[in-house]
């Protein structure tokens, strides 16, 4: 009778640490499936934040460019340097260069 016990106890044992062992393996299940969810969340954030980035730093360029073209044509129309740079938000040295 106690060997029958022992082995219904035995068992009972076993068939618990399994329950315990699925639900910690359903648990990191789930916090793996998180930590996946959140790097792709920051990948996506991180991919628009350089894209905007990449935008304003080629809209700041393309400015910047437009400001010599129009100082180059001021300076051929003999504008002083000092008006060409108020006019262009460009610095007299920069002008000064300009061939």
């Amino acid at each position: 009778m106690i060997f029958v016990l022992k082995r219904k106890w035995d068992a009972e044992a076993v068939r618990m640490y399994q329950q315990e062992q699925q639900k910690r393996l359903e648990g990191l299940e789930k916090q793996l499936k998180e930590a996946i969810r959140e790097a792709k969340k920051a990948e996506k954030e991180a991919k628009a934040k350089g894209k905007a980035e990449g935008l304003a730093e080629g809209l700041a360029e393309g400015e910047h460019k437009k400001s010599i073209e129009t100082a180059l044509n001021f300076k051929k129309m003999g504008l002083p340097i000092a008006d060409i740079a108020k006019g262009t938000g460009l610095s007299i040295e920069e002008i000064e260069k300009l061939n």
